[in-house]
Formats: structure tokens, C-alpha cells, sequence
């Protein structure tokens, strides 16, 4: 018997080959997004120490666009509307016109915008993969159905939630931000967008908390019993 709770033991400590390959990916996972985070720091943009690339972001154009005789049109003498420049079928090019902004001189609340745009994806990652690799090492010390978990659950759905919201936000808004605070200011409108996804995978994942907490109180309360 006791030989019998000692490889019990054993077993709930190492854990088992599931869990021994999920944490091994999530680890992974962290390393690349810690790493995605270190080279935005330090690239050009950023702290300057590495990479030789001036920020860009891509936006479009407040104004029309004329292409002059690009896209002129002439009729064959077989009665065909061609391009006149190539002789294929014509096209007609609509709105948005997207041009690429670059940033040759970039100021300090321009890298700040730059930064947290480019990094905060992978802080969302970083913390998210941190809460479920916390999950995943319980199971090799015991029970993983315990009130730790249950927070560590509505953690993350508070950071799928409010965290996606914001990136969406700090996404939607950066190039305006630094187009703004540059010579080109009236050469884009002013743009804002926000995606609502996050909020719902954040509900998907409360509603796995909520669960999960009613499953550890009913088995707090059967124990308590007996």
C-alpha cells in the first residue's frame, strides 16, 4: 500500500504525458512571445539598437488619387475599349487608395505609439499563455478543480476581454496617431475602429470560470459533508 501512494505520488508530480506536452508548448510559446516582445524594443523604431527600418504604418488617403493617362481609355477599330497604354481590357481603380507612410525622423511619442502597437499583441499573448501554463503545472501537484484555477480563469477572461478590446482599439487608431503628429496630417483622414470579438471569447472563456467555480464549490460542500 505504501509503495502504492508513493508511485501515486510520483505520477501526480511528473504529471502526465498530456500535460508533459502541453506545457511544453505553452512554454514555447512564451519563449517566442517574449522574444516577439524584445524585438520590438530594441529594433530601430524603438530603442534603436538594432535594425536599420523606419516605422511605417499604412493608411488611406484623404483625397483622390489621379492617375492621368494610366488608365486612359481608346476604342479599337474591331469597336473594343481598350487601356491605351498596354492594349489589355481596361479597369477602373476605386476608393481607398491605401498609400504606405515611413517615418524618417520619428519623435518620442511616435515610438511610444509604435511600440505599444507592436508589442501589445504579445503581451496579451504572453499573459494569456502565463495563466493557462499555471493551469496546466497544478495538475502535476494535484487536484487542478481548486479556487487557484477558478481565478486564474477569470483572470484570463478578463484579459481576452479587456485586453483584445484594447488592442483593437490601440490597432485601429495608431496609424491616425502617428500620421497626426507628422508633416502628413492632412494627408489621411482621421480613423478609429474597434472589433468586438474579444469581448465575446472572453465570455466563452467566464462562462468556462463560472463553471469551473460551481464544480469546486459543490465538491467543497460534498466534502464538508462528509
Amino acid at each position: 500500500m505504501t509503495d502504492l501512494h508513493q508511485r501515486t505520488g510520483r505520477n501526480r508530480r511528473s504529471g502526465s504525458p498530456l500535460a508533459q506536452a502541453l506545457e511544453a508548448v505553452l512554454i514555447l510559446g512564451l519563449g517566442l512571445g517574449l522574444f516577439s516582445i524584445a524585438a520590438t524594443l530594441v529594433d530601430r523604431p524603438a530603442l534603436g539598437w538594432l535594425g536599420s527600418t523606419d516605422p511605417t504604418v499604412d493608411a488611406e488617403l484623404a483625397f483622390p488619387v489621379e492617375f492621368g493617362d494610366r488608365l486612359a481609355t481608346i476604342e479599337t477599330d474591331a469597336g473594343v475599349t481598350v487601356d491605351r497604354a498596354s492594349g489589355q481590357p481596361p479597369v477602373e481603380i476605386g476608393e481607398p487608395v491605401v498609400a504606405r507612410f515611413t517615418f524618417t525622423e520619428p519623435t518620442a511619442d511616435q515610438r511610444v505609439i509604435w511600440v505599444v502597437w507592436r508589442s501589445l499583441g504579445s503581451v496579451l499573448v504572453v499573459g494569456g499563455l502565463w495563466l493557462t501554463l499555471s493551469i496546466v503545472r497544478s495538475t502535476k501537484v494535484g487536484d487542478p478543480f481548486v479556487r487557484a484555477n477558478v481565478k486564474r480563469l477569470w483572470r484570463l477572461a478578463a484579459l481576452v476581454s479587456i485586453g483584445g478590446v484594447a488592442h483593437s482599439m490601440v490597432s485601429g487608431s495608431a496609424a491616425t496617431l502617428m500620421i497626426q503628429r507628422s508633416a502628413a496630417a492632412d494627408l489621411a483622414p482621421i480613423q478609429f475602429t474597434i472589433e468586438f470579438l474579444p469581448l465575446l471569447l472572453g465570455l466563452v472563456v467566464a462562462v468556462l470560470a463560472g463553471v469551473w467555480q460551481i464544480g469546486v464549490e459543490m465538491r467543497d460542500d460534498v466534502a464538508g459533508m462528509v
